[in-house]
């Protein structure tokens, strides 16, 4: 297997429409405890299942996915299992990495997948049920509705320092540190183009039905 991805799915609101894959084959997918609920629901066979499964509604895991990893840890953890899943990938040094899953629910559990993308590794994309979060540390270009609403916050120690094009108010002049962000801004419709300088950011979209994962 030429894997180049990995997919962690998690438990909370994943997309409730389509998930499909480019190429299955250069993806490893994870589920992270309660993420197996995710998986099944949405017709996708894990290669792992990691964490406490203290969450899991499904407990023939060796009978149901015979050839997946299984790995369980002590529930009295210091990782959580969408951590845990995310090593499990780094160690077979895959770095393009997706979250699939973690809206709603807890608000904790929700800023505990925020927090990865401040490390010095971290996820580059994260379907919840209602948006898409897209971690820019380079170039990104992509097509947008004209009114389409962006949404943009600086993550890691450096200051973010960023080009735009596309975007009905341009975001070149800034320097954001951490408390600040960019709510609510526009494409003007077609073609858009953010470039960092410095530092890097999150950007968040409302998600589009299917969603196509690497």
């Amino acid at each position: 297997m030429n894997v180049r991805h990995g997919i962690v799915v998690t438990g909370g609101r994943a997309p409730e429409g389509p998930v499909s894959f480019s190429d299955r084959g250069a993806c490893l997918v994870v589920a992270a405890d309660s993420g197996v609920d995710t998986a099944i629901a949405k017709g996708i066979t894990p290669d792992a299942v990691v964490g406490d499964m203290d969450s899991l509604s499904v407990t023939d895991l060796t009978e149901r996915f015979p050839k997946a990893t299984v790995e369980r840890f002590d529930r009295a953890k210091d990782w959580t299992d969408t951590e845990i899943a995310l090593e499990f990938l780094w160690k077979r040094s895959i770095r393009e990495i997706t979250i699939v899953g973690g809206g709603g629910g807890r608000l904790d559990h929700l800023l505990g997948i925020l927090a990865l993308f401040e490390r010095d590794r971290y996820p580059r994309r994260w379907f919840t049920d209602r948006e898409v979060v897209t971690l820019i540390d380079s170039d990104v270009s992509f097509t947008a509705a004209a009114g389409e609403t962006l949404s943009f916050f600086p993550v890691g120690p450096d200051v973010a320092e960023m080009s735009t094009s596309g975007l009905r108010w341009p975001l070149d002049r800034f320097s954001w540190r951490h408390g600040d962000a960019g709510v609510s801004n526009e494409c003007r419709g077609g073609a858009c183009r953010v470039s960092m300088r410095s530092g890097r950011l999150l950007m968040v979209r409302a998600l589009r039905s299917p969603v196509l994962l690497p």
